[in-house]
């Protein structure tokens, strides 16, 4: 159990950088979501066995969506087997994974968490801290398996090829109310990116957020309607942050989704030329009392420019 000594310095070192306004999202405990979080946290024991890909890839759903800086959107365990093969460093590393919040649908069938993700290099034990949101499903009688997942501060990776088939979602066939509600979550995030558009950027954020809701930023997290428009207030006039979903998945019973897509921001380069990065990101979505949608975690990473994806 070694990978546990990371965590009391991977949490001192997140305190310098959680905003303190609301606290983290966090619903109310039960027994589902706690042994989520112990599930969530022996990923690090996993590694420590097997070895970083491997352990790592233990928990993948086999139709897994994966996000990592430096690589488009990859789906199924393989294509995320490859991208982590291609992480510079890892085996060098080892790994501890803290959650700081998550939740349960109704259901107990579909989940997330997000939090820390502690590199410590093997060498001289310097630790690197990233972070993570995951988005959890199961079926009756079966484990937990990571549905979506978005590694947040990850260094990009080295070159990686993948195949057509895993830079697109599968085509499973999906019961017909699941697939309304992935409609309807995927429909509400396009309108908050065109709320973006029209009214601005910390407008659209602030107003979209759940209650106690975040954004990772950065090395920060982000809590609160509040802090949250005042973080992209802070980015300036000059930038601009455009998004688009691709894909979208719920939980049976309607309360809980994710939806996963691709980002442009352009800003200003030294020069005064406009200059483009792109992006993408993994988005947790809870339905409230009155049918709205609102994201209750959401977190970025660099994709390639475009012509340039392996």
């Amino acid at each position: 159990m070694r990978t546990r000594s990371l965590i009391p310095a991977a949490t001192l070192l997140l305190g310098c950088s959680l905003r303190h306004r609301p606290v983290a999202p966090e619903p109310a405990r039960g027994p589902a979501r706690d042994s989520l979080f112990l599930l969530d946290q022996t990923r690090g024991d996993s590694v420590a066995a097997r070895g970083y890909v491997d352990g790592s890839v233990a928990l993948l759903g086999a139709d897994v969506i994966y996000l990592r800086a430096g690589a488009p959107v990859t789906f199924g365990r393989e294509a995320a087997a490859a991208v982590l093969s291609a992480a510079p460093g890892v085996a060098r590393e080892t790994m501890t994974w803290e959650p700081l919040g998550g939740g349960v649908s109704y259901d107990l069938n579909a989940a997330y968490t997000f939090g820390i993700a502690a590199h410590a290099a093997r060498s001289n034990g310097v630790i690197r801290i990233d972070h993570y949101v995951a988005f959890w499903k199961r079926q009756r009688g079966e484990p937990w398996r990571i549905a979506a997942y978005a590694e947040i501060g990850a260094p990009s990776i080295g070159d990686v090829r993948l195949e057509s088939n895993q830079l697109a979602p599968p085509l499973a066939a999906v019961p017909k109310q699941n697939a309304e509600v992935a409609a309807s979550v995927r429909s509400a995030d396009s309108l908050f990116s065109d709320l973006a558009d029209r009214m601005g950027v910390p407008f659209a954020f602030s107003n979209t957020v759940a209650p106690n809701g975040g954004v990772f930023a950065g090395p920060r997290l982000i809590v609160g309607s509040e802090a949250i428009g005042e973080y992209f207030g802070a980015l300036g006039a000059g930038t601009s942050l455009t998004w688009r979903p691709i894909y979208a998945s719920a939980a049976a019973s309607g309360d809980l989704a994710f939806t996963v897509g691709v980002t442009i921001s352009t800003g200003r380069g030294q020069s005064g030329a406009a200059v483009q990065r792109f992006g993408k990101y993994l988005a947790v979505w809870q339905r409230q009392r009155n049918g709205t949608w609102k994201f209750l975690i959401q977190g970025v990473n660099a994709t390639p420019p475009r012509g340039s994806q392996k």
